[in-house]
């Protein structure tokens, strides 16, 4: 049961991901069968992480060597030493590790996770590392302050990637816990920052309210900001194409979809249904 995953994981930091090699890994190790191995530890792009082969990202990174290489190729083009930025749904910090080796030592990365069984794993990893120039703001950031409830898996569910804020007469099983809100702005200013370079946000349909909860921010530093956009789960913070849109062009910023092996200009009128988009500051 366990010879044939670890020769795929083996197989797949080798030849990555060319077009149906996912399909056959689904097939012969799909997650769900996965369990019994637990968490594991990997080395890759020069960090170690404990994932669950289980969850999403940990299965990805065990069977294809990455998670989101396009965002990382970004990031590795926006981040230099000494830099700052902020990680906004940090996970179990696949990209922060990324962006804190990027930064290095005279840098700074805050890494957000709201839930908190996720967010123990966030920190066993950065202490892993030994990555001083990460904060862990243990937080959900929307664009007010105060007490909130939050669709909040535990971090060995197959779903705890997918959590989120929750309006309070919403339903959502056992996983539902209350948490701490806070604006971005709100945030920047209590760490004191004095630069900021990049702000990423993967919130499951809340990136809406996250922006509009770090303008001043944004409008300060004028920082690149990638956002995930899903028109399935927009309408749970409020966001559309059209409000994202205005919204940066507004703070004069060009937008674009970024692709596997490009990044698109995208408009109103041709937003994606779902795809990341860079927000890049007009000078």
């Amino acid at each position: 049961m366990i010879a044939a995953p670890q020769f795929l994981a083996w197989l797949g930091t080798r030849i990555g991901k060319p077009p149906g090699w996912e399909r056959v890994v689904r097939r012969l190790a799909p997650p769900h069968r996965l369990m019994q191995l637990g968490e594991i530890c990997m080395v890759r792009d020069g960090t170690a992480i404990c994932a669950r082969p289980t969850v999403p990202i940990g299965w990805h990174v065990a069977f294809f060597g990455t998670y989101e290489p396009e965002l990382r190729s970004v990031f590795r083009t926006i981040l230099h030493p000494g830099a700052v930025a902020v990680d906004v749904g940090a996970n179990i910090g696949w990209h922060t590790l990324l962006m804190a080796t990027l930064v290095g030592g005279e840098g700074r990365v805050l890494a957000v996770e709201a839930n908190p069984s996720v967010c123990r794993s966030l920190r066993a990893n950065i202490e892993l590392n030994s990555l001083r120039q990460v904060e862990i703001i243990p937080y959900a950031l929307t664009d007010a302050d105060g007490p909130m409830m939050f669709h909040g898996p535990e971090a060995d569910d197959p779903d705890s990637g997918n959590g989120h804020l929750v309006d309070k007469g919403a339903g959502e099983g056992g996983s539902m816990i209350e948490v701490e809100a806070r604006r971005l702005d709100h945030v920047v200013a209590g760490s004191r920052l004095d630069r900021l370079d990049l702000i990423k946000v993967d919130v499951e349909g809340f990136e809406w309210p996250v922006l509009r909860g770090a303008e001043e921010t944004i409008d300060r530093f004028r920082p690149h900001v990638l956002f995930e956009f899903d028109a399935a789960y927009a309408p749970r913070g409020g966001g559309s194409a059209s409000l994202l849109d205005q919204f940066f062009r507004r703070h004069r910023y060009r937008l674009f979809a970024v692709r596997r092996s490009w990044a698109e200009p995208v408009h109103s009128g041709t937003w994606p249904d779902c795809a990341n988009i860079w927000a890049a500051p007009l000078r």
